[in-house]
């Protein structure tokens, strides 16, 4: 169970409906699931006979949420007043072999400027065990009614983020030959700049915590865009569901689909998250309801829908608990869950 309270903690800003996924209202910070799954910890609720386990089983690389290497500064983040010095903790886990990767959720006016530039250059000092440090925007929903108020960063501050990171990032490339530091799909989105060239990423350390995914998407795009056919046999159209993020990238990928594919037709559906509020524009956290009262607002009964990739768990559920059959029930469209592998998505409604 996590000790830390932070006030952008995505368990807290949850809405009162019964209807959810269970796994939403767990606070875990559990080492095993991130060795096992990447999944973030904070430390704050370690034991010796924890980090002795650790040691002993080799649990490693581990994924820790750092936000800053200034304690005060980090205790205040996380709302834990008794967390232990962080540096200290990374430096024994490392000196013990076991390498990490860092995450640094950027709350406006609290653990940026000054303090970011700090934070990244400890995290950089512990390379090699370090492997990688993220950076990435504080998340906010509406539902923060009892929480301290939090506010998102502006275009303009996530410009200054990025350009920290770059800083950051050539001056590792002259100590270690390795950027190290890493931000986030969103930062880009945000200040409205182009993501990076794939080289940006080497080897896409935190792909899951949402840093190069785009370039992921567009790169994987154009190594397979010449295995789609010139023409289908009959007329179809495919609607590609996403957040209000990814609709700039899904659109020009679309049009590169339809001017190849003679009979062909793919649309994108950009879905606004009305259930946690549309300061939420990943696709990944789109609900069924939400779907569902897109897809029947754009009359879409009888299409073919692709739905965004990670927004069903492996039991083919949405967030709220909706399957896909409810939601093809409900509309009337025939869904098929996607990847992000654009193409082979599209080959796989096609062939279906």
């Amino acid at each position: 169970m996590c000790k830390a309270n932070c006030d952008f903690c995505f368990v807290l800003q949850q809405p009162r409906k019964p209807k959810m996924r269970r796994a939403l209202h767990i606070k875990d910070d559990d080492y095993r699931l991130s060795f096992l799954h990447g999944n973030f910890i904070t430390l704050t609720n370690m034991k010796q006979e924890d980090y002795l386990r650790i040691f002993e089983q080799r649990l490693s690389p581990l994924y820790i949420s750092v936000h800053a290497t200034d304690d005060d500064v980090r205790r205040r983040h996380l709302q834990s007043p008794h967390a232990k010095p962080i540096m200290a903790d990374l430096r024994m886990l490392i000196d013990h072999g076991i390498d990490i990767h860092t995450q640094n959720v950027i709350v406006p006016g609290d653990n940026d400027g000054a303090i970011l530039d700090q934070t990244l250059a400890d995290l950089s000092g512990l390379y090699p065990g370090s492997l990688s440090i993220g950076v990435v925007p504080v998340g906010l929903t509406k539902h923060r009614e009892k929480r301290p108020e939090v506010q998102p960063a502006t275009p303009a501050q996530a410009g200054e983020i990025i350009a920290q990171v770059d800083r950051a990032r050539a001056a590792n490339l002259i100590e270690h030959d390795d950027p190290l530091v890493y931000a986030a799909d969103e930062l880009y989105i945000l200040a409205g700049q182009p993501v990076p060239e794939a080289d940006y990423y080497l080897d896409f350390p935190q792909l899951e915590n949402g840093i190069g995914l785009l370039r992921h998407l567009v790169d994987t795009f154009d190594e397979q865009f010449e295995s789609l056919p010139e023409s289908i046999s009959r007329a179809k159209e495919i609607v590609l569901v996403t957040g209000r993020s990814a609709e700039p990238t899904l659109t020009e990928l679309t049009g590169r689909i339809n001017s190849r594919v003679a009979k062909l037709t793919t649309t994108v559906l950009p879905v606004d998250n009305e259930f946690w509020g549309r300061t939420v524009t990943v696709s990944g956290l789109l609900t069924g309801e939400d779907i569902v009262a897109a897809l029947r607002s754009a009359n879409l009964s009888g299409r073919e829908v692709l739905l965004p990739p990670d927004c069903l768990n492996r039991d083919g559920l949405f967030l709220d608990d909706e399957t896909i059959d409810s939601v093809a029930a409900t509309t009337g469209c025939r869904l098929h869950p996607s990847s992000y592998n654009l193409i082979e998505s599209v080959e796989n409604v096609l062939a279906a």
